[in-house]
């Protein structure tokens, strides 16, 4: 196997408030977990970083040389959407994916992927134009090797796509001469091997397993046969679940519509990553906005077909948005979705008549959500077969049941004109409807020529001999 790790380092502080204006200023930020004593940082800003503060340091020593420090409580479940929002973007290199909220890492099983692509060159090329392109908005390090903890390991080397592991044999070569802070150990066990003057993965290698372990435990011996291949290594495939339900808590009260574009975009993107990764697409969505004191209010999203775009369903949010005047201040976001259709495969025209179709589908989503249903109407194939009565204009968004009618000419007049005898060029057609509404009627269309050469369709009422012009063919 060949496992693509996408690390995640600054997780726990871009999954809080991304991005929250004090994380991308000159005010210093700091992540700290519940539950431990002391307190210590788990992620900085660049702004803290500048300080002097660190990753670990305890939370009374950071404030002590930075009293502005803006202490953040950690949120692992904005992590573990941000994680599953990954998982869902590396379902479109492969499969199985799996996850480790602990490490901040996901993995993705390429090594199908590089035989479609012709090989790693071409894989890593596809790649790094589709991470180039995504805005999952998270600082994310590849790293390419055999093994789940290997892959891991070359992420937070900063190995890239520039220098993958593409064979188990060259593990130990190429990770001993990388740092021993690199390796996943204890903090107790990591001080004991500098306090015996290891500072290289390779030099930890070198030890006798027995040795190794009974100093630093069994732990560390075990992680590196997972390493190198020798052991095998645990996971579970992450899957997509089959409701989708994402929360997202806003920085502070917001009280304009306006104001929610932002963070919803984010989540439409996220959304449009798990219709993907189950090759699904959405018609129906839900967004619900709830402020203090339990109060809350729910917009429902509906498109005139399945999609799974994310700019179509933030253009058809926006125009909704507009629309909307908030019951109150909003504190959280959720979008929440139970019923999926079919994705349908998108298919290009000789002159791309898809691409028009979808682009007139996503104008007529944005007038409805603009205007409202009542104020757009279409056109729709009656059961009448009278001509003037065989379409109408509608508010209905539903497609019609295919209705068979014979060919009709392009161009009717809104009144029949008499004519005299034209020169008939066909047998005739026989209409005879109208009987509900009072207006019964019997007529023989046929299609003619008049003297310059004009194709008509012109009618004769049974029992009458004059004859009407009622539609032109060109």
């Amino acid at each position: 196997m060949l496992w693509l790790c996408t690390h995640l380092p600054a997780l726990p502080l871009e999954a809080l408030l991304p991005p929250a204006p004090p994380m991308q200023g000159a005010v210093p930020v700091a992540v700290v977990a519940d539950g431990a004593s002391p307190r210590r940082l788990i992620g900085v800003n660049a702004a803290a970083a500048d300080r002097g503060l660190v990753a670990g340091m305890p939370l009374q020593a950071a404030l002590a040389l930075v009293p502005e420090l803006q202490a953040l409580r950690r949120k692992p479940e904005a992590e573990t959407q941000a994680l599953e929002a990954v998982a869902c973007w590396l379902y479109g290199f492969g499969a199985p994916v799996t996850v480790d909220a602990a490490a901040c890492c996901v993995w993705v099983e390429i090594g199908g992927s590089l035989r479609r692509c012709g090989g790693w060159s071409g894989f890593a090329r596809r790649f790094a134009e589709a991470d180039a392109a995504t805005e999952l908005g998270f600082t994310r390090l590849p790293g390419i090797a055999p093994t789940l903890a290997a892959a891991a390991l070359a992420a937070r080397a900063g190995a890239g796509l520039a220098r993958p592991i593409l064979r188990e044999g060259d593990i130990h070569s190429r990770i001993r001469g990388w740092p021993l802070a690199l390796l996943p150990v204890e903090a107790p066990a990591l001080a004991l091997l500098h306090g015996a003057g290891l500072r290289r993965i390779g030099e930890v290698l070198a030890l006798p397993e027995a040795a190794l372990a009974q100093r630093c435990g069994p732990q560390l011996p075990l992680l590196l046969a997972r390493l190198l291949g020798r052991a095998a290594e645990a996971w579970h495939a992450y899957e997509p679940p089959p409701q989708y339900r994402r929360r997202y808590e806003l920085a502070g009260s917001v009280e304009h519509a306006e104001a929610l574009l932002f963070p919803l975009r984010k989540m439409l993107g996220d959304f449009a990553l798990y219709l993907r990764a189950r090759d699904v697409a959405v018609q129906q969505f839900r967004l619900r906005f709830a402020g203090s004191g339990g109060r809350a209010s729910g917009l429902d999203i509906g498109l005139l077909g399945p999609s799974r775009d994310a700019a179509r369903l933030f253009a058809v949010v926006r125009e909704r948005l507009e629309q909307l005047s908030l019951p109150g201040p909003v504190l959280e976001l959720w979008l929440e979705a139970e019923r999926f259709e079919t994705a349908a495969a998108a298919q290009g025209g000789l002159f791309d008549g898809g691409a028009q179709q979808e682009s007139f589908d996503i104008l007529r989503e944005r007038l409805l959500a603009r205007l409202g249903g009542a104020a757009v109407r279409r056109l729709a194939v009656t059961a009448d077969q009278r001509p003037e009565k065989t379409f109408i204009a509608t508010w209905s968004a539903a497609a019609d049941s295919p209705k068979e009618h014979p060919p009709r000419p392009p161009w009717l007049l809104f009144q029949p004109k008499p004519i005299a005898m034209p020169r008939l060029l066909g047998p005739p057609e026989r209409i005879e409807c109208g009987w509900w509404d009072g207006r019964h009627e019997t007529r023989d269309y046929h299609l003619a020529e008049d003297a310059s050469g004009r194709k008509l369709w012109v009618y004769r009422s049974l029992g009458s001999a004059q004859w009407h012009l009622h539609g032109l063919w060109q």
